[in-house]
């Protein structure tokens, strides 16, 4: 008996060692960093998974992250080399994106990333070449249009994405080619208690007693909670191929003017419109053109798609509970 329980035992161990993995979050303690390392670390708990959860950040500490992962200070540019040979990756989610408050400081933040690209595609490409990717991006890079498109509609970057473009260029053009396997994900308009609705809906409609509606408002909004973008983020790493690009969205295309309706409606408030002129000699151009931007998006990968659970499924409710975590914060 002795003898088959130390078989069992050692079999256990082989097949734990198997299963062990290092998953790498860069920027996990920024917007959607900080989800994806909660989902990751949720499934790790429940036993989804074995193995160390790398995390990196640049400035920003989190308690709970710096405490409860293998977390690490660097700036994208400076990853050691050292870290890939102490915890080779088997999965990297990169939200990571430097950003900036202004077109120019945005111009400098695309350069810093561009040159930070390259230096961990490198390093990638030393230790690690068959590690996936998940990249996130933006449905901004398509541009402005009225019909719903899929990951193969051209790349036509307007407000933030012109920058951002250059910034993430590095690992287009790995996915093209083939040399890597890099998934682009590119979610819409991401709402949770923070970032645009907070600082364009929220406040001014706290500030002014209406919510804005900015330009005529018959642009479309595809919409998606920061939890289920996470969720779709892992289920890309998860469940996706090698070099997909894939549209998160969790709901289907809304105007702007219904969306500021429904905010109203959820705050018992009413609506008021912005021209499209006042919106830019108050917030300049890179905003203006993301307020007013229309990006209907849908997939071609609908099996895919099919095979995830999301967590929000009613636009209205999400509303009300973002806008319930927002009052809390305040």
């Amino acid at each position: 008996m002795r003898r088959v329980s130390g078989t069992f035992h050692y079999f256990r161990k082989d097949m734990e060692d198997k299963k062990s993995k290092n998953k790498w979050v860069l920027g996990a303690t920024g917007y959607v960093g900080q989800l994806v390392t909660h989902r990751l670390f949720t499934e790790r708990a429940n036993a989804n998974w074995t193995g160390q959860l790398i995390t990196l950040a640049q400035k920003t500490i989190v308690p709970w992250i710096m405490e409860r992962t293998n977390f690490h200070l660097f700036p994208l540019r400076a990853i050691p080399l050292k870290l890939f040979e102490k915890y080779p990756p088997d999965a990297i989610y990169h939200c990571a994106r430097m950003a900036g408050n202004s077109d120019r400081s945005r111009q400098i933040a695309a350069r810093k990333g561009h040159a930070a690209n390259q230096h961990l595609i490198a390093l990638i490409k030393e230790r690690q070449p068959t590690v996936p990717v998940v990249y996130c991006s933006g449905t901004l890079m398509y541009g402005n249009t009225e019909d719903r498109i899929d990951e193969d509609a051209e790349i036509l970057p307007i407000a933030y994405a012109k920058a951002y473009e250059y910034a993430e260029r590095p690992w287009t053009q790995s996915a093209e080619s083939g040399e890597m396997d890099v998934r682009i994900a590119r979610p819409g308009w991401i709402l949770g208690p923070d970032s645009w609705f907070e600082h364009f809906f929220y406040k001014p409609a706290l500030r002014y007693g209406k919510v804005p509606i900015y330009g005529d408002g018959k642009q479309y909004m595809s919409i998606i909670s920061v939890e289920d973008c996470a969720g779709q983020l892992t289920h890309l790493m998860e469940r996706g191929v090698p070099n997909q690009s894939a549209n998160l969205f969790g709901f289907e295309p809304i105007k702007q003017v219904d969306f500021a309706v429904l905010v109203a409606k959820c705050m018992e408030t009413t609506t008021m419109n912005i021209p499209a002129s006042e919106i830019e000699s108050r917030f300049g151009k890179t905003v203006f053109e993301a307020l007013t931007s229309s990006t209907p998006v849908s997939t071609k990968h609908k099996d895919w798609r099919a095979a995830y659970k999301p967590l929000h499924t009613d636009l209205k409710a999400l509303v009300e509970s973002t806008i319930r975590r927002l009052q809390a914060k305040s």
